[in-house]
């Protein structure tokens, strides 16, 4: 059985995240919803456990969720980028390929 991918439901959280701080306006949303969602992406799974739960061990993180998506940039020799201020400093510190997307 095919696995749902989780990007619509990460799109909506960082719509309704920026919405609530002020970054952007709730009557943007649709639009900007339009246009994320017409991006092409390719979706990847997890194939390292192990990799994951070192890099939210090295985090000081609870949760494995944003080493997965750590892990897999390293896997694809590639930077992520986030709108998650905190992730970002704490990743750079651990020398993690993270980079804060600013929005202005």
């Amino acid at each position: 059985m095919h696995a749902p991918s989780l990007f619509r439901y990460e799109v909506a959280n960082a719509l309704t995240r920026n919405i609530a701080a002020g970054a952007i306006d709730a009557s943007d949303a649709k639009s900007a919803w339009e246009r994320i969602v017409a991006i092409e992406v390719r979706l990847h799974g997890l194939t390292d456990g192990p990799s994951v739960v070192a890099v939210a061990q090295k985090l000081q993180r609870e949760s494995a969720y944003d080493a997965s998506y750590i892990v897999l940039a390293q896997e694809l020799d590639a930077e992520l980028w986030t709108l998650d201020g905190p992730l970002a400093r704490n990743a750079s510190s651990a020398d993690l390929p993270v980079r804060l997307i600013e929005v202005t």
